[in-house]
């Protein structure tokens, strides 16, 4: 079915591609076929000026398929009256032909009635078969059959166009994935370069105010905070240089059915490294204390990036605009299938835990990405100052747990 189909296909590009030359083909092969040139030297009878007239309009068949179906019907009604039957009449065929594969349908259905009236009056007239309901049945046929081809090639051609559109409409949708998917890729990157860089940036800043202050009284402790920041600057770099890398794969970002041979994506962090970046920021003079509720349970690993990332974001925002700060309180609330997060610091004595009394939203770019992804599992992020002094975090994460082995 498909090899029929591709031959069909190849004859009608082929003909649309040659319309004028395969039309000229047609109507001097009918000319020369119906007056004899093809058996001898010359024409066999004397309607050598109605074969042309019947034949030769068909050079415009595809420009005007009802006109000269309406002329050579009219040179057939005076063949009619003045002559002979000759195999040139065949062109009338042709012409219903072309008038069902490309007209309106009532001109369709016009020429048939037109081209079935001829057909009584020539059964009348000239008899050609021998007996009239032969004659009849057998010209009849010949004109429905003329009409039922041009009908299959109009639906074939309107299921090649139609299949053609469709063909065009699906590249189109996949281009518009493929930007959505590259938009969201970059969107993604550009939140992970903002949590790596923003967070390893002020940790060195601090690091380094707090080495200028303490290197003519505490020399050892200024070299340990300058050794914070070098260790500091060299996993921001290694980080950066991982998700630049992504950045950089533009076959990645743009082809979605780009498949790379090995792993791309750098590893992402997890909660049991949430540690190792409160040591970091221990580093800086910041007092940071972790508390864990409730009875922890295996988190996807996408769960696990996104607390990650609004913890340590939130501890960026303590050591960038907390300046007064010098404690801050991390709880992670575990309540299967859902984690709380908040993070606290201490404008104030008092280190409340509680996110009822939070308010206010805070601008810039931080607090939108960390809204961002608590939304992505279901979390309504509350960010701003409390009642008793500091800044507050705290969001629920939706459905956390991670999905079972099979």
């Amino acid at each position: 079915m498909d090899g029929a189909w591709r031959v069909w296909e190849s004859l009608t590009n082929w003909d649309t591609r040659y319309a004028r030359w395969v039309d000229i083909g047609v109507a001097v092969g009918l000319f020369l076929f119906c007056s004899g040139w093809f058996f001898q030297a010359g024409p066999t009878h004397t309607n050598i000026g109605f074969d042309a007239a019947l034949t030769a309009p068909l050079f415009l068949r595809r420009r005007a398929p009802f006109c000269v179906f309406l002329f050579i019907s009219v040179v057939a009604v005076v063949q009619l009256v003045t002559s002979t039957p000759a195999l040139a009449d065949a062109s009338l065929l042709v012409a219903l032909y072309s008038v069902a594969a490309v007209s309106q349908w009532p001109r369709v259905v016009v020429s048939l009635l037109i081209l079935q009236a001829g057909v009584i009056a020539a059964t009348v007239h000239w008899d050609p078969v021998g007996t009239y309901f032969e004659s009849l049945v057998f010209l009849t046929g010949m004109n429905f059959a003329a009409f039922l081809t041009g009908a299959v090639v109009r639906a074939l051609r309107g299921q090649i166009d139609w299949l053609a559109e469709r063909a065009q409409r699906l590249e189109h949708e996949r281009d518009q994935q493929a930007s959505l998917a590259a938009a969201t890729e970059r969107a993604r990157i550009a939140r992970e370069l903002h949590d790596v860089v923003s967070h390893n940036l002020q940790v060195m800043v601090t690091l380094a105010d707090a080495a200028c202050v303490t290197r003519s009284q505490e020399s050892d402790r200024a070299t340990e905070a300058m050794r914070e920041v070098a260790n500091t600057g060299r996993q921001a770099m290694t980080d950066m240089r991982r998700m630049l890398g992504l950045w950089r794969d533009e076959t990645r970002i743009s082809d979605p059915l780009y498949a790379p041979a090995g792993p791309v994506d750098p590893p992402q962090p997890r909660l049991d490294e949430l540690e190792a970046l409160v040591e970091r920021v221990r580093a800086t003079g910041l007092g940071v204390s972790i508390t864990r509720e409730g009875t922890p349970f295996a988190l996807s690993e996408a769960a696990e990036l996104t607390a990650y990332r609004i913890i340590q974001e939130a501890l960026t925002n303590t050591l960038r605009h907390a300046t007064s700060a010098d404690a801050v309180q991390v709880t992670l609330t575990f309540d299967d299938p859902d984690v709380s997060l908040c993070v606290v610091d201490n404008g104030h004595p008092s280190l409340p835990t509680s996110v009822s009394s939070f308010e206010g939203v805070h601008g810039g770019h931080g607090v939108p990405n960390m809204a961002a992804r608590a939304a992505a599992f279901g979390g309504a992020l509350r960010a701003g100052p409390i009642p008793s002094g500091g800044w507050g975090v705290a969001t629920t994460l939706r459905l956390c747990r991670a999905p079972a082995l099979a």
